[in-house]
């Protein structure tokens, strides 16, 4: 059978059947007013099917790690997969209080994307300001594995970062002593 006939058949085969005395379809029902509330829908999945779901309202915060960004500021929450592991991971961290993460880097591309206030991002293995990107609600970017980078923000921020784990800071080793 030649491709063309093969797909023909495919076509035909997946074509609904139609009755040869069809019946006639129920009238349409009234819209519904607008004082009628709309009921609660809960998301229903595939039985077997592993789903994750995280409401803003219920995820459980924790303190961050120990390291530069560890302080009363500072909140993470993991939504998915554990970031100490070699295996795919969705985390947030939000901040209060200004902060300034110095150079650093990852071991495994990071993927970050800013969900409330902003962050400044400079690719080098040196804090400076001036020569870093803003990143406001809705953007997002990728700190490559190896990339130094440093990060800083002056107002409170709330990023999501996903990426494969192990998840390290790895600090920049300057000359200094």
């Amino acid at each position: 059978m030649t491709m063309r006939a093969c797909l023909v058949a495919m076509l035909i085969a997946c074509q609904p059947t139609v009755a040869a005395d069809p019946e006639p379809e129920p009238a349409p029902e009234a819209e519904p007013t607008a004082s009628a509330a709309a009921p609660s829908v809960e998301a229903e999945f595939a039985d077997g099917i592993d789903q994750i779901v995280r409401k803003p309202a219920e995820i459980e915060w924790g303190p961050c790690p120990p390291g530069p960004l560890q302080g009363d500021g500072c909140q993470m929450a993991v939504l998915e997969g554990n970031p100490k592991s070699a295996q795919l991971f969705t985390l947030r961290v939000r901040t209060t209080e200004p902060f300034v993460l110095p150079a650093h880097s990852h071991p495994a591309n990071e993927r970050v994307t800013v969900l409330e206030g902003a962050l400044q991002v400079g690719f080098a293995d040196e804090v400076d300001k001036a020569k870093s990107t803003r990143f406001e609600v809705g953007d997002y970017y990728v700190n490559r594995a190896g990339a130094h980078h440093f990060v800083w923000s002056d107002e409170p921020m709330l990023l999501q970062i996903t990426g494969i784990g192990p998840w390290k800071i790895e600090p920049v080793q300057t000359g200094e002593h």
